[in-house]
């Protein structure tokens, strides 16, 4: 065998292993996937914060990233803990009915007079106690239990999201130049640089339709929290906010303040605001997050929605958010592709038009 064969017969498995140690790598972070993704979001999110933080007072890189990822646990966690003391309380009356006994729910006056439904329910929540919630908890423990495991690993998803952020923030310019660098070997310079930012444009579409629904959703359910009377309710509108770019995020506050308006004995007030929370959520979700995402890219709305919905189909959750960039930065690479061509032949045409 000649040695030019036989180098390339080494490059081609030394190729072939470099990939194969990639995909396992992937592989190996690919449970994490999700705090991975959703902290580099929130880096590109604060990063300008982060630089001027740096600037103005003159903080080393470190103690400036720290301050990053903290700020981002704040605002993710002191919501959700004020209502959480909020409705403790709350709590401790209706442990203190449950122990004695005594009906857990009341249902007002207008369900009651409701025609045949009405008595009928009645007489079923006020046979409703401590005994029979107790005998409902451990015919279902098995799924309590689960669920107590997912509250677990959304807190340690929540640290790990804070931890991608400090570390990120920490080594920003070096992954900068890094992807710089791998973009200018695989492409060239120039055509490297369109793509990393096609990239950067995709990721900023994306983060800003993610901001913009969760501050509508915020809003116009946190107006229905307080128009049902749910105490603390600018704070339950922060955390639907905050909670709404996680898949199912808000729907879970949502129902959460349900549950606690239905066990106040607010039934009708809790029925509005399920409904009124599930249709403010679905519209945004396939509605207003596709049009502010192909606002910045200016991408077809429909391109747009179908990349959400085949992201989530093809990715599970997280694909909620790759499949939009995945998609934009696609359409990007085409388009700067496109004008360079077009640019090309119409300096083609004026020369000949010249000569």
């Amino acid at each position: 065998m000649s040695p030019a064969r036989e180098e390339i017969r080494f490059t081609s498995w030394g190729t072939v292993a470099l990939a194969l140690i990639y995909v396992g790598a992937a592989y190996t972070l690919s449970p994490y996937a999700a705090p991975l993704l959703m902290g580099t979001v929130l880096t590109v999110v604060g990063w300008p914060w982060q630089r001027r933080l740096e600037r103005v007072f003159h903080l080393p890189r470190w103690f400036a990233s720290f301050c990053h990822a903290a700020a981002w646990m704040a605002i993710i966690i002191v919501p959700a803990v004020l209502v959480v003391e909020s409705i403790l309380p709350e709590i401790s009356r209706l442990v203190a009915r449950w122990q004695s006994g005594g009906p857990l729910l009341g249902l007002p006056l207008e369900v009651v007079q409701l025609p045949y439904l009405g008595h009928w329910l009645a007489a079923r929540v006020a046979q409703l106690n401590g005994a029979d919630v107790s005998l409902l908890l451990q015919d279902h423990a098995a799924v309590i239990t689960s669920s107590l495991g997912q509250l677990w690993i959304f807190v340690l998803h929540t640290f790990f999201v804070a931890l991608t952020v400090f570390a990120l923030g920490l080594h920003a310019p070096r992954l900068a130049e890094i992807l710089r660098l791998l973009a200018s070997n695989l492409w060239g310079p120039e055509r490297g640089e369109r793509f990393l930012l096609a990239m950067r444009e995709a990721t900023r579409s994306v983060v800003i339709g993610l901001i913009g629904v969760g501050v509508i959703e915020g809003i116009l359910i946190g107006i229905a929290y307080g128009v049902a009377g749910l105490s603390a309710w600018p704070l339950w509108l922060v955390v639907t906010a905050l909670l709404s770019p996680i898949p199912f995020g808000a729907t879970v506050v949502v129902a959460a303040a349900t549950f606690w308006l239905i066990i106040g004995g607010h039934w009708v007030e809790g029925v509005v605001v399920l409904s009124w929370g599930l249709f403010v959520i679905t519209l945004a979700d396939l509605v207003i997050r596709p049009l502010l995402t192909g606002s910045q890219s200016q991408a077809p709305f429909f391109l747009v929605f179908f990349s959400i919905l085949g992201g989530a189909a093809a990715f599970g959750l997280i694909g909620l958010i790759i499949g939009p960039i995945l998609v934009l930065m696609a359409r990007a690479v085409w388009r700067a592709w496109e004008r360079r061509i077009l640019l090309e032949q119409g300096t083609i045409h004026a020369s000949g038009r010249s000569n």
